[in-house]
């Protein structure tokens, strides 16, 4: 699987509609750009993942790989549809790409059941290759798919928790909002009921089909009156965040996140989880050796380990909560 030292352009937005239901099928045009091809497939149009492709991005810039004139992107999202992630890599097929990054578990999922094993597969943006299929933890070398090679972003639910109870001594319940049909998500909520016994944290939950429902849902949970709302890593309520921020700004609930841009949201009021540009630079890195000729199968997966941590003075203000002046101070970034 030895790739020649070429590079890769970007043939169409972020955005799926329009674009890849229409060519999807077997019917797009090959690109006409220079060598190789890269398939970028993400499920959603969102920040976190848009972070980090571009975290991605700017790591093969940084090894040289110039858009349009050494190498081409082919951009994609499935538009929040796990269906559509099957129809993204059969075009990806068809265009016969040198190597697909996988922006989330889906995503990967369809490359490993699509893409032939001469088609390396990077991954970023997952919690849970294992579950998707990839290999085994830790995903040394021998413990994944010979092709398949990325970065793992389990999301930090424990510190999360420890965050709100930093904040509230007292905190005894809090509540989640997800979708337990994503794989992603399932798992992480799984990791959160754990975490939160180790800490005697009782977690109220309530499972959404898509993000339409998350407002409902939200509402659902100040009815059972909980302490603090908390976020997994799940595309349904990535899309809707900004509405459970504002349940949560409404009844002077806090809420608290894995993600970092949420802290520009109103109503959310602290955040602890990856840099999803260092996700991607990292996924990035590790294109950039294949691409050299290196083959995934001799790389090993390479977990996240720096975290960063953001408050919202804000939105403390607004719930009227006190938030401690060491978390301040150790705080990457406050928002006034």
């Amino acid at each position: 699987m030895t790739l020649p030292r070429r590079r890769v352009l970007v043939l169409g937005g972020a955005g799926l509609a329009g674009s890849v239901l229409l060519k999807a099928c077997g019917l797009a045009e090959r690109s006409a750009g220079p060598r190789p091809l890269i398939g970028v497939l993400q499920m959603v149009d969102a920040q976190p993942p848009n972070l980090t492709r571009l975290g991605f991005e700017q790591a093969l810039a940084a090894a040289g790989y110039r858009e349009g004139e050494t190498m081409s992107v082919v951009r994609r999202d499935a538009a929040g549809q796990p269906a559509n992630t099957t129809v993204v890599m059969q075009q990806f097929l068809h265009d016969r790409v040198d190597l697909v990054l996988a922006v989330g578990t889906p995503p990967l999922q369809a490359a490993m059941q699509v893409m032939p094993a001469t088609t390396p597969v990077v991954f970023c943006y997952c919690s849970n290759p294992w579950g998707a299929g990839a290999g085994t933890p830790p995903g040394d070398v021998g413990q994944h798919r010979p092709n398949v090679v990325g970065t793992v972003g389990t999301n930090p639910v424990g510190k999360e928790l420890d965050l709100a109870r930093e904040i509230n001594p007292q905190l005894k319940q809090v509540g989640l909002v997800f979708n337990p049909a994503e794989s992603n998500s399932s798992y992480e909520a799984k990791l959160l009921r754990q975490e939160a016994l180790r800490r005697s944290i009782r977690v109220l939950e309530q499972p959404v089909a898509s993000a339409s429902q998350v407002p409902q849902a939200a509402k659902a949970l100040v009815e059972q009156q909980v302490e603090a709302f908390v976020k997994i890593g799940d595309y349904a309520t990535i899309e809707a965040f900004a509405a459970i921020c504002k349940v949560g700004l409404e009844h002077r609930i806090p809420v608290y996140s894995v993600d970092p841009p949420d802290i520009q949201l109103p109503g959310c009021l602290a955040v602890i989880g990856w840099n999803y540009r260092d996700d991607g630079m990292a996924a990035g890195k590790l294109a950039v050796r294949v691409l050299n000729g290196e083959s995934p199968a001799q790389m090993a997966f390479q977990p996240l380990t720096s975290t960063d941590l953001l408050v919202s003075l804000a939105t403390a203000q607004a719930i009227g909560v006190t938030v401690p002046e060491d978390l301040l101070q150790r705080a990457d970034r406050v928002v006034r």
